[in-house]
């Protein structure tokens, strides 16, 4: 018998918490008790996700609550909420195989209830459907972390299948199965899909990080593969999410910034600082790949930063920008990585060694990027008023 069969009485249950746990819980343990008496399980489920699990104070006793309470009222309350509360609890387990069972045992049970449902209301009901999907992506990224990679690999294809087959997807099952792909892609070494997804983890947050565990390593993380993956390019997005300032490795973040803005002499001098650099094995093994994509940024600065009409570059120019080019091959070299990577468009004169930049990918910026499209969008008003003023004084025998 499991200890979620252990069959309690909820009252005997909460009034021995309430006695072990900290003072200022008491309160919480008494609303619970009320609550459940009473049969308000909307109003209880929420005092328990915002006044028991969203207090600290309550680490070390949320399984058992889980366990001797939540568990005799499952059935009533939403069952994704049921699946967050087991998650949150699961700090309170010490071995990854414990975990996984307790996952294992809370899917069977919801999927006994969906069966129930279903033979009741000859329906496949949406919410037991969505918390299923919910719970295996769970179970995917425990299993990931017990080394079994494959049938871990193979529960989220099978997730992305069921997700896709879904009229309507609640943000907590996307943000669970972006976060299981990008752990998969943290595993594989895939940079670059591991970036892309936990942007899109992040974004299935909506803004609140407030209850993410695990930060610093998830953005120290995110970090390196956006330095390291090949078809990365835009870093804007992440710099500017609240998550950024969490990292507490200046150098990894100074790394990032410097790379976005394209300033070559600020990078170079961060990836000759060998202490820091040794601490990071991924990075110092790519020194030469890095010198390459902060060749590509600062042409894309230097692109970016010429006027709206003259986007024309001789070779030369760009060499005396970028003192990693030696010569001209370089820079055509570059230019054609460019092209090929599609973070520009345009056409490049050999003859005259010079190149017309007729479009560059669009990217998110940063608050100094904003503050200098500012300038430009000033000083283009301003040739406007100039020009405005000049067809009216000029041109007045031409409007009567």
């Amino acid at each position: 018998m499991s200890a979620m069969d252990i069959d309690l009485d909820p009252s005997t249950v909460l009034i021995t918490l309430r006695e072990e746990s900290d003072p200022e819980l008491y309160q919480v343990y008494s609303s619970l008790e009320d609550l459940y008496d009473r049969k308000l399980w909307y109003q209880l489920t929420v005092e328990l996700s915002n006044e028991f699990y969203g207090s600290p104070l309550s680490k070390g006793f949320r399984l058992r609550l889980f366990e001797n309470f939540i568990l005799k009222f499952n059935e009533k309350i939403n069952q994704l909420k049921l699946i967050e509360f087991l998650i949150l609890s699961l700090d309170d387990v010490k071995t990854l195989n414990d975990k996984l069972e307790y996952l294992l045992q809370l899917k069977e049970r919801i999927s006994n209830y969906g069966l129930k449902k279903s033979k009741e209301d000859d329906l496949n009901d949406l919410e037991i459907l969505q918390a299923l999907v919910f719970i295996d992506c769970e179970i995917s990224k425990m299993k990931l972390k017990l080394e079994l990679t494959d049938e871990s690999s193979a529960l989220i294809d099978d997730c992305s299948k069921r997700i896709d087959q879904l009229n309507s997807v609640d943000n907590r099952i996307n943000a669970s199965y972006y976060s299981a792909c990008a752990e998969l892609n943290k595993v594989k070494g895939d940079y670059n899909s591991f970036y892309h997804n936990s942007l899109l983890f992040l974004a299935c947050l909506n803004d609140d990080i407030s209850r993410l565990e695990h930060k610093e390593e998830i953005i120290n993380d995110i970090i390196i593969s956006g330095l390291l993956g090949d078809s990365i390019y835009n870093f804007g997005e992440i710099i500017m999410h609240d998550l950024f300032k969490y990292s507490k490795v200046e150098y990894l973040k100074e790394l990032m910034t410097s790379l976005n803005n394209g300033d070559l002499n600020k990078f170079n001098k961060i990836l000759q600082d060998t202490n820091n650099l040794n601490k990071y094995s991924d990075i110092s093994k790519n020194v030469e790949f890095l010198r390459q994509k902060i060749c590509i940024m600062s042409l894309i600065e230097l692109i970016f930063s010429k006027p709206t009409t003259n986007k024309n570059l001789t070779f030369k120019e760009i060499l005396d920008s970028n003192f990693l080019l030696k010569d001209f091959n370089e820079v055509e070299y570059l230019l054609m990585k460019c092209l090929s990577l599609k973070l520009i468009k345009g056409s490049i004169d050999q003859v005259n060694s010079q190149v017309e930049i007729s479009w560059i990918k669009s990217r998110t910026m940063t608050q100094d990027q904003i503050k200098s499209m500012k300038d430009k969008l000033s000083i283009w008003n301003e040739k406007v008023v100039g020009m405005t003023e000049y067809m009216n004084n000029s041109g007045k025998e031409l409007w009567v």
